[in-house]
């Protein structure tokens, strides 16, 4: 569905974009909001706007989000569209089912079920050890429910494997210089990528959700416990040949270089058991040096330091003390 209205802004800069979803008032999206809710006869209700993530999101009561992608970012939007379905009852989370979607003002709408409970992000600093170490097993657990997801064979979200990982070495360094990685280390990152060898080697075909941290994660309490309850956001979802990539995200901002987070994560997921803890290390620094759209220094930032960091060696020991 394809739905003009002329309110929503038109050929922005990513700049631009990113400073309208964040500052634009409620009311500016008012005439949006109301006509979704009339078109799919959505509960009544009072809007909230909800800041999180780079694209635009709004709940309604309990019960329902939207979420308004600009073209920008279009490929999130469909992502979310393609998935949302493939992964509803697939998982021991909830998932957002869909409700409905498509275009207003050339910006990709997507209406899905709101999950319940906390948002992870809000209460992982504040849990104990013990409480973490067990949300770390489920984490492992639920990536590998992902990681046995079936899908089409023609999927739109298949990447070729080789192709993907070569563009994704030849895109870095741009992008970590423009995000002002300190000089020492940026002279280093080919160099230590190369040194890697095949640490992309493929495996079989898998879904990989590739964003799985706090933000994304929905925890609720039971006699007395946190359990995780929910899984959201698939607008980086891809189909793909290596898993290592999906480790990456909750190792680095829920383990946060804790040995026992790293462990209770990898055991509970399985897999790696005859790839020594240094050959991982390396493996894992090299694809958080490629992983798409990551800013490496605020990856490091949620680790903290316990020695120098003047080598990515160094780094990777500190990041990932498997």
């Amino acid at each position: 569905m394809s739905i003009v209205l002329n309110c929503l802004p038109q050929n922005l800069d990513n700049p631009a974009c990113n400073d309208f979803i964040a500052n634009a008032p409620l009311t500016t999206w008012g005439p949006v909001l109301e006509h979704l809710q009339k078109t799919f006869n959505l509960p009544a209700g009072p809007w909230e706007k909800i800041p999180l993530g780079a694209n635009a999101l709004f709940g309604l009561g309990e019960q329902v989000i939207v979420k308004l992608v600009p073209p920008n970012w279009r490929r999130q939007g469909d992502k979310e569209i393609l998935v949302a379905p493939l992964l509803e009852d697939k998982l021991s989370l909830q998932t957002p089912r869909l409700i409905a979607s498509g275009e207003i003002d050339h910006w990709v709408f997507v209406i899905s079920s709101r999950l319940q409970g906390t948002l992870l992000a809000d209460i992982w600093p504040s849990l104990d050890i013990q409480q973490k170490q067990s949300i770390m097993m489920q984490t492992g657990q639920v990536l590998r429910e992902i990681r046995s997801v079936r899908f089409d064979v023609d999927i739109a979200i298949k990447v070729d494997w080789p192709v993907y990982i070569r563009d994704l070495i030849d895109g870095c360094m741009a992008r970590h210089q423009r995000r002002k990685m300190p000089e020492g280390l940026l002279t280093q990152v080919i160099p230590y990528i190369e040194a890697a060898g095949d640490f992309s080697m493929a495996g079989d075909l898998r879904f990989i959700h590739m964003d799985v941290h706090p933000w994304n994660l929905m925890a609720k309490q039971e006699q007395g416990l946190w359990k995780l309850s929910g899984l959201l956001d698939f607008g980086d979802a891809i189909v793909g040949n290596n898993d290592k990539l999906e480790l990456l995200t909750p190792m680095i901002f829920m383990a946060q270089g804790n040995p026992l987070l790293l462990q209770a994560l990898l055991e509970a997921y399985g897999e790696f058991d005859e790839v020594s803890s240094s050959t991982l290390q390396h493996q894992l620094t090299a694809y958080m040096l490629i992983r798409p759209d990551s800013d490496v220094t605020f990856c490091m930032q949620q680790v903290p330091s316990s020695g120098p960091r003047d080598t990515w060696e160094q780094v990777a020991v500190q990041m990932f003390p498997v």
